[in-house]
């Protein structure tokens, strides 16, 4: 009896001993998962947001953070006087990890609302409401009908929602539909597989209505009018226990009634319209040029293009380039005047009480903008012909991209001192998650064709000017 008491004993013992165990186990990864609830969030004055770099919901341009996402994220900390710490994930299935890990606090994201979810995440934030879409041409190519898809090469973002999509529609169908995720072997973004569709490089891919109406007012050849999903809930997601957050964020977002204003918003940051002519006009880009008159603001070209070294028909052509010589005009991204200097920027090259709304101080300090990164570049690039490229491209696009695209073309045996095939290659790579995730890369996403057309204009124009002028 004894013994029996005492194996009893010893097996409750030990039974004991793993629960506790257990439970401390289940305690180290609670602690390590667990999210900062919405007082420890406020009282620490920094709120944590999860996003992705894309064209529209997170990406650095001239130096400054903008997007969608971002916009609104920075709007909702602005209002609880948070600053506001941006965690980006490498790939879609990581933005719940990140969450799940108390990385951050809460995803700004088109997260789709599924079920699975709900038992350790709650839905917040704003709602949207899309469904999928082929994206086709409208030529011998284009489809009318979802079953016709049988047999047919469909390209699509691996690891994304459109790929669960196209493997589910071979199911509901019995038939097989090839799906690729590169061009040339090379990983594409929804971005780049549209722009192909559009360019006939390729027959289909798949995006939601909204990211396909987008480029439908770009790409008048394209064809989004077969559907091939119902309609699907997206918002924002906070770990399930923080509803004191989801709340306030459901809150902002009804006093604000950002439901409405999404396509509008987002409108402002799809940058699409912006890219890819790279075509020199030189209409109307001068007075002059006979009587060597370029602009009513040539003394001014003339004097603070001295300072910097610069031929001063160089800096008219870099103003015409960005404002047509038009010193009223606001860029939708907010840059300013003739040489359409960022806020931030100006301010930061400007002596106090000037107005960088005034002709002269907006060109004085676009001049010192450049001679900052004639500075930066003058130990990378020893050419000068060379690194006058990429000052000017610097300028475009913000110095960090370029300095990314240096980097590439560096690790992948491109010249990192030559711009034409080399580095001007290796940023129109940082629109490819491939490379903009790259490690050495720092700035994220970036629609690089811009910047090449820019460089392209700016020296076409500046040629232009010295051959047409013929006395000063």
């Amino acid at each position: 009896m004894k013994f029996k008491a005492f194996s009893l004993i010893f097996l409750f013992s030990a039974l004991a001993a793993l629960l506790a165990i257990g439970s401390c186990n289940r305690s180290d990864r609670q602690r390590k998962s667990k999210a900062r609830n919405w007082c420890e969030i406020k009282e620490s004055g920094v709120i944590r947001v999860i996003t992705m770099y894309n064209p529209t919901s997170y990406f650095i341009y001239r130096n400054k953070e903008m997007g969608y996402e971002y916009s609104l994220a920075k709007q909702f900390a602005d209002l609880h006087g948070l600053e506001m710490e941006i965690v980006t994930a490498n790939k879609f299935e990581e933005l719940t990890e990140l969450l799940r890990e108390g990385k951050g606090d809460v995803i700004a994201y088109d997260m789709p609302v599924l079920l699975r979810r709900k038992f350790l995440f709650r839905y917040c934030g704003p709602e949207t409401v899309t469904h999928q879409v082929l994206v086709q041409r409208r030529d011998t190519s284009r489809l009318d009908r979802v079953p016709d898809l049988i047999g047919k090469t469909v390209y699509v973002e691996r690891g994304s929602k459109y790929e669960l999509r196209t493997q589910n529609l071979g199911k509901e169908l019995g038939g097989k539909i090839t799906m690729k995720y590169a061009i040339n072997d090379t990983a594409a973004s929804i971005d780049e597989f549209i722009d192909a569709v559009a360019k006939g490089e390729i027959d289909y891919t798949i995006a939601d209505n909204l990211t396909a109406t987008l480029y439908k007012g770009v790409y008048r050849n394209i064809d989004i009018s077969v559907n091939v999903s119902f309609e699907q809930r997206s918002a924002w997601l906070v770990m399930k226990k923080n509803s004191e957050l989801a709340d306030s964020i459901d809150s902002w977002v009804k006093a604000n009634n950002l439901e409405k204003k999404y396509l509008s918003d987002m409108r402002k940051y799809f940058r699409i319209n912006k890219f890819g002519h790279s075509r020199i006009s030189t209409a109307g880009s001068a007075i002059s040029l006979k009587d060597g008159i370029i602009s009513p603001y040539d003394d001014l070209f003339k004097k603070y293009a001295a300072t910097i070294g610069w031929d001063w028909k160089l800096l008219a052509a870099m103003a015409y380039s960005e404002s047509k010589f038009d010193s009223t005009l606001v860029s939708w991204a907010g840059a300013r005047g003739i040489m359409q200097l960022m806020p931030q920027t100006a301010k930061g090259f400007s002596d106090e009480g000037w107005d960088t709304d005034s002709n002269e101080h907006n060109i004085a300090a676009a001049c010192r903008y450049i001679a900052s990164l004639e500075r930066s570049f003058a130990g990378r690039v020893k050419d000068k012909d060379e690194r006058l490229k990429f000052i000017i491209a610097s300028y475009n696009s913000g110095i960090g991209h370029v300095l990314d695209a240096i980097a590439l073309a560096d690790k992948y045996g491109m010249n990192p001192e030559v711009w034409n095939d080399n580095v001007g290659k290796a940023i129109l790579m940082k629109n490819n998650p491939e490379y903009y995730n790259d490690p050495v890369c720092r700035f994220g996403v970036f629609k690089g064709v811009e910047t090449s057309a820019y460089v392209d204009k700016v020296l076409g124009l500046y040629d232009y000017y010295r051959s047409n002028i013929k006395k000063e």
